[in-house]
């Protein structure tokens, strides 16, 4: 039985190599002049024999008779991979107790898999070999080779951009930019993070679940980003007339089986009544954990730590399994790239923004930005300056918080006193060219490449022990092939002309473009980065776009301290279809007054909701919030087909929610005592003004019916109508100053009431 000790409790029997202990700078020495060799052979034979011939593998495979029987019938790539990592001096952590291992040959073969995906995945820069020389490095305080950000040589200032946060008629263009492109726009995301900080498990089986299982506001993250999608999609139907399905590309990983749970995620919702072939999934590999040492850590004798290795692989495997032609096939030739676990990037005109920007202008690289709070673990969007011998070289790029110090960087307030940072924050949205990407691979195959050593992780090392140790792995960053994205000018450029550029950035408020939900809420810590504070900022943006916007007298936001104590002030969520800008949904609710602590859920986008008074909790829900579907089950967009809803001069009086509670809002656990529930299915519509409901009412109304709610007194009547088809639908258009407006178009097929 394995027992769990602290370093100081033993001698690790990792740390010798028989006589071979060298330091760090001797093995970073010869492991790079072991790469060059390895660069300069022409064929994997060649390779083989210099890896065979190098002092560790010849000394260490004297040591492990079964390891060379083994050799002796195993294909060239195993056998090269097996060289390699005794090349790299891992030999005496990785075979540790050979002989022990029951299933050998069965180890073997999956060692041998994880040894080849890392082989192709680092193929650019040398291979297991150049994996572990790039770790090294990093450990001993250097720079990876391909880590532009870290050159002392670069002078840093604030990046200048488009603050979308003001409305503005240049904002305003921006927004509609960004919705005429959107045919040739497609979606990115990096979704195989492992999540270890949320502590997601299956609640029957106790299995670990990755990231994308997090269910927020009742909804796994993954299903999130497809309706942010699917309702700016909806808002370019209404405004343009048609249906665009957008293809969406997704990085997964096996970390907790990461790959299959998103495929059963997409599979249980039908695919979110989407193409299946508008979908395309590669798999990010998964790397060694390495100790401080320069150990690889293991969990047993021949199966490293594995974790996967960052983001920035993203831009190779999407070239290496054929991505970007089958996007360019699509006719697709940018993107929009969002990480899983930030909900909040979706909220008002944000992506928008950045799109059209992008678009519009030609840019290669866009970065969506906001205020960056001080000496926190977040990256920063920085302006980079370099001397060169053509005059001067410019980027706008991210440095990563890990590598503040490196780079001379101090991270200061942006004035005296304020809680910011001086730099804005690097949130991971981002707008690229596809072509301009490959383009950068050319020069950069994994850009950004770092290490973070802060984590302890059990690691096995030998004789029944484990040993809490400080390791990391070679991680990456997908923002930083915007490194190698630059533009030269033969004089220095003065501030207010540095927007000009390939690469650029938008503003917008913090709450607006992040706060991600990524750790679990701990009474004892601060709750950043939890879900319970992203529902509360997420909270925060609808009571300001009610009382700005739809001019609802709504209650002030509670402070965080009062919301952990006794729930939100208010609990509203509205399908991104219902509008998904500000501006847009202000023209479908207006006026009226939310008490404190009610509940309003609206899952519809054809709505019109004037002056209504609600205290308690009052659900829309239709069934086809978009339009029905085909016999394939694929969302067809018609606000014809859609459910719709009216309510003017409408009081709802009811005990609503049993419970006010942060730690259930996000996860839509919800108990109420009463609320007024409206269900729609199919082409449904329901009617109601100067109507006052009072206590638990539920009204469902049939596909093709009109229900008609007045009021006699203290007395509720109900009319239930056939309809040929929508008596009334929302037209949208835009305007000279590129504003969105909405006007109630009526039907002649049935009565409008």
């Amino acid at each position: 039985m394995r027992t769990l000790l602290h370093l100081s409790e033993f001698m690790a029997p990792i740390m010798q190599y028989d006589k071979q202990v060298h330091t760090l700078s001797d093995q970073i020495r010869q492991l790079e002049n072991l790469c060059l060799q390895l660069e300069d052979a022409d064929d994997l034979t060649i390779k083989l024999h210099l890896l065979k011939s190098h002092a560790n593998s010849e000394q260490l495979l004297k040591a492990y008779p079964r390891l060379q029987s083994y050799l002796e019938t195993a294909n060239i790539t195993a056998q090269f991979t097996i060289h390699a990592v005794l090349a790299v001096g891992q030999g005496p952590v990785v075979f540790q107790e050979l002989d022990d291992v029951d299933d050998f040959k069965g180890t073997m073969q999956a060692l041998i898999e994880v040894l080849e995906a890392l082989e192709k995945s680092y193929d650019a820069f040398g291979g297991i070999v150049g994996y572990h020389l790039a770790v090294l490095k990093l450990i001993a305080g250097g720079t990876a080779d391909n880590n532009k950000s870290s050159d002392t040589s670069i002078w840093y200032d604030e990046p200048e951009g488009l603050n979308c946060s003001i409305d503005t008629r240049e904002v305003r263009k921006a927004v509609r930019w960004g919705l005429e492109n959107m045919p040739e726009i497609a979606e990115i995301y990096p979704i195989g993070g492992a999540g270890d900080r949320l502590n997601l498990k299956e609640e029957t089986t106790g299995e670990p679940l990755p990231a994308a299982q997090l269910q927020f506001c009742g909804r796994t993250l993954l299903e999130g980003l497809i309706r942010d999608l699917q309702g700016r999609e909806y808002l370019y139907y209404k405004l343009f007339g048609v249906q665009l399905v957008t293809p969406v590309t997704a990085m997964t990983s096996q970390e907790k089986n990461n790959h299959q749970h998103i495929l059963n995620i997409c599979q249980q919702l039908g695919w979110f009544g989407r193409p299946k072939d508008s979908f395309a999934f590669f798999i990010q590999h998964q790397v060694p954990m390495v100790t401080k040492s320069g150990m690889w850590a293991m969990q047993a004798p021949l199966k490293p730590i594995l974790k996967p290795g960052g983001h920035g692989v993203i831009w190779k495997l999407a070239e290496v399994n054929g991505i970007f032609d089958w996007l360019n096939k699509s006719k697709r030739y940018k993107a929009l790239v969002r990480q899983i676990n930030n909900p909040m990037a979706g909220v008002d005109n944000g992506l928008l923004t950045l799109m059209g920007l992008g678009a519009h202008h030609k840019k290669s690289f866009g970065f969506a930005s906001c205020e960056r709070l001080l000496s926190a673990a977040e990256g920063m969007n920085v302006l980079c300056e370099k001397v060169v011998d053509e005059g001067y070289e410019y980027s706008i790029t991210n440095v990563e918080y890990t590598e503040f110090e490196r780079c001379g960087i101090k991270d200061s307030p942006s004035q005296a006193g304020s809680p910011y940072s001086r730099f804005p924050a690097n949130t991971n949205i981002l707008y690229v060219d596809l072509q301009a990407i490959r383009k950068a691979l050319k020069h950069c195959s994994i850009p950004g490449m770092l290490i973070n050593m802060k984590s302890d992780f059990p690691c096995y090392v030998g004789e029944g022990k484990v040993v809490q140790q400080k390791a990391g792995r070679l991680e990456s960053t997908m923002q930083n092939i915007a490194d190698w994205i630059v533009d030269r000018f033969p004089k220095r450029l003065e501030k207010g002309n540095r927007d000009n550029l390939h690469t650029f950035i938008t503003y917008n408020d913090r709450r607006k473009t992040i706060s991600v939900a990524k750790q679990l809420y701990d009474i004892n810590k601060p709750s950043v980065d939890t879900p319970e504070e992203c529902f509360y900022d997420l909270m925060r943006n609808y009571i300001d776009l009610l009382s700005k916007y739809c001019h609802m007298q709504v209650p002030a936001v509670c402070s965080k301290a009062e919301y952990f104590l006794k729930g939100p002030t208010l609990t509203v969520l509205f399908h991104p279809a219902l509008g998904g800008l500000y501006s847009v949904i202000g023209q479908k609710i207006r006026g009226g007054t939310l008490s404190v602590g009610s509940e309003w859920i609206m899952e519809i986008a054809e709505a019109q909701i004037v002056d209504l008074d609600l205290s308690g909790s009052l659900l829309i829900e239709a069934d086809d919030i978009m339009g029905g579907k085909d016999a394939n089950g694929c969302i067809c967009y018609s606000s014809e087909k859609a459910g719709k809803c009216t309510l003017i001069n409408v009081t709802v009086r009811n005990k609503g929610l049993a419970e006010h509670s942060p730690f259930k809002a996000w996860k839509r656990q919800e108990n109420r005592h009463e609320a007024l529930h409206i269900v729609l299915r199919g082409n449904a519509e329901f009617f109601a003004e100067n109507v006052i409901f009072e206590g638990n009412m539920t009204f469902e109304v049939a596909d093709g019916y009109r229900l008609v709610v007045s009021q006699n007194d203290s007395k509720l009547i109900t009319k239930l109508e056939k309809i040929e088809g929508a008596t009334w639908k929302w037209g949208y258009s835009f305007d000279q100053e590129d504003q969105i407006c909405l006007q109630v178009i009526r039907n002649k097929i049935g009565k409008f009431a």
